[in-house]
C-alpha cells in the first residue's frame, strides 16, 4: 500500500471517531439541558397569568401541560371528570 493510501485512512479514522466522541458529547449536554430547562420552567410564573384568569398561580411547565391537555380534550377539573363519567355510564 502507499503512504499516502495508509495515511489518509489514519486521517480518515480520526475524523469519524472525533465525530462519534463529538455527537455523544452533544447529546449528553443536551439530556442534562433538558431537565434543567424543565426546572427553570417550572419556577417562572405562566406568561399569560396576566391576560388569563386560570393560568393565574401556573409555572410554566404547568402551563405548557394544561395546554396539552387542553388540546387532546382531557377533562379540566373534577366536577368535569365526575361527569363525563356519569355520562359514560348512561
Amino acid at each position: 500500500m502507499k503512504k499516502s493510501f495508509k495515511q489518509g485512512l489514519i486521517l480518515g479514522g480520526v475524523v469519524t471517531l472525533s465525530a462519534l466522541a463529538i455527537k455523544r458529547y452533544q447529546q449528553s449536554c443536551s439530556k442534562d439541558q433538558s431537565i434543567s430547562h424543565t426546572a427553570e420552567l417550572d419556577q417562572r410564573p405562566s406568561v399569560d397569568a396576566k391576560t388569563d384568569e386560570t393560568e393565574v398561580g401556573l409555572t410554566q411547565l404547568d402551563s405548557i401541560q394544561r395546554a396539552d391537555w387542553q388540546a387532546n380534550g382531557f377533562p379540566q377539573t373534577h366536577a368535569e371528570l365526575e361527569r363525563l363519567e356519569k355520562e359514560e355510564d348512561q
